[in-house]
C-alpha cells in the first residue's frame, strides 16, 4: 500500500508523475508561439497554421475521454509513460517535419493525445500518489504542474525561436531532451492500478470514441469562430493584444480534467459532466441572445 511507502519515496513519486504532466503540457503549448514563425519563414497561410492549432484539439479530445477509463484498467503507469513517450516523439516529428504540411498535423495531433493523457491519468496518479495528504493538496499539484508547463513551453519556445539558433528545430529539441528520460522515471513510480482484465460492466469505447469526435469537432468550430469574432472586433492596433487574450482563456479549459479530478472526491464524474454539460447549455443559451441582438441592430 503507498501509505506504508516512506515519505521521501511518495514525494518522489508525485514530483515524477507532476514532470511528466508538466512537460506534456510545456509540448502542447510551445507551438502556440510559433505560429507567426511558420507563417513568415515556412511560408504557411494563416488558414494553414490556424488548422495546424486545431489538429491538436483532434488527439486532445480523445487524450481525455479514452486514457482516463483505459489507465483504470490497465494501470497507470504505461498509459502515462505512452502519452511522455509521444510528447517527445511529437516534438521529433515537429523538429525534422517543418517543410511537410502533414508532419505538423501529424506532430500536433501527436502532441494533443499526449497532453490529454496527461490531464487526464496524471491528476488521477498525483492524487493517489498523495494518499493520506490533505484532500484539495494534489489537486493543486497537478493543475499548477500542468499550468507550469504551458507557461513554460510558450515561454521558452517563442523565446528560442526569437533569439535563439535553428528557430523551427531548436524549440523542439529542448523538449525532446528534457522529456526522453521521463518515461523510464516512471518505471520507478508505484502503481496505484491494479490491471484488471474485467471492462468494468469501463463501459464502450467505441461510445467514447464518437462522443471525442463530436466534442473534438465542436471545440475547433468553437475555437475558430471565436478567432474570427476576434479578428472581425479587434483594430489593427490591438489584434495581437486580444488574439493573445482570447487563445489564454480558451486554453484555460484545458484545466477542467485537473479541477474534475480534484473534486472526484466529493462529486462522482455523471453528476460533474452534468454541470459541465448544463453550463455549456447556458453559454448556447448567451450566444443565441447575442446573434439575434445583433441581427436586430
Amino acid at each position: 500500500m503507498l501509505e506504508t511507502q516512506p515519505a521521501a519515496r511518495r514525494t518522489f513519486s508525485w514530483r515524477v508523475v507532476a514532470l511528466a504532466m508538466l512537460l506534456c503540457g510545456w509540448g502542447g503549448n510551445q507551438f502556440t508561439p510559433l505560429l507567426l514563425m511558420y507563417r513568415r519563414l515556412g511560408g504557411y497561410s494563416t488558414l494553414d497554421v490556424d488548422a495546424f492549432l486545431g489538429a491538436y484539439v483532434v488527439g486532445l479530445v480523445p487524450g481525455l475521454l479514452l486514457a482516463g477509463p483505459v489507465s483504470d484498467r490497465r494501470g497507470r503507469r504505461p498509459v502515462l509513460a505512452a502519452g511522455t513517450a509521444a510528447s517527445a516523439l511529437a516534438s521529433l516529428v515537429l523538429c525534422f517535419g517543418a517543410q511537410s504540411a502533414w508532419a505538423i498535423y501529424a506532430g500536433r495531433l501527436l502532441t494533443g493525445v499526449a497532453v490529454g493523457i496527461a490531464m487526464a491519468v496524471g491528476s488521477s496518479w498525483v492524487k493517489e500518489l498523495s494518499a493520506g495528504e490533505d484532500g484539495a493538496l494534489p489537486a493543486r499539484r497537478a493543475s499548477l504542474c500542468q499550468t507550469a508547463g504551458f507557461g513554460l513551453g510558450a515561454g521558452v519556445a517563442g523565446a528560442l525561436a526569437q533569439w535563439g539558433p535553428w528557430p523551427m528545430v531548436s524549440p523542439y529539441v529542448v523538449h525532446v531532451l528534457l522529456t526522453v528520460a521521463v518515461p523510464v522515471l516512471l518505471l520507478r513510480v508505484p502503481e496505484t492500478r491494479t490491471p484488471s482484465p474485467d471492462p468494468a460492466g469501463l463501459l464502450s469505447p467505441w461510445l467514447a470514441a464518437a462522443a471525442a469526435a463530436v466534442l473534438g469537432m465542436g471545440y475547433g468550430i468553437a475555437v475558430v469562430s471565436g478567432l474570427l469574432e476576434i479578428q472581425r472586433m479587434a483594430g489593427a492596433d490591438d489584434l495581437a493584444g486580444l488574439t493573445g487574450v482570447y487563445y489564454m482563456l480558451a486554453y484555460t479549459g484545458f484545466l477542467l480534467p485537473a479541477l474534475l479530478a480534484g473534486l472526484s472526491a466529493w462529486l462522482p464524474y455523471p453528476i460533474m459532466l452534468t454541470a459541465v454539460a448544463g453550463v455549456a447549455l447556458i453559454c448556447l443559451a448567451v450566444v443565441a441572445t447575442g446573434v439575434r441582438v445583433t441581427a436586430r441592430t
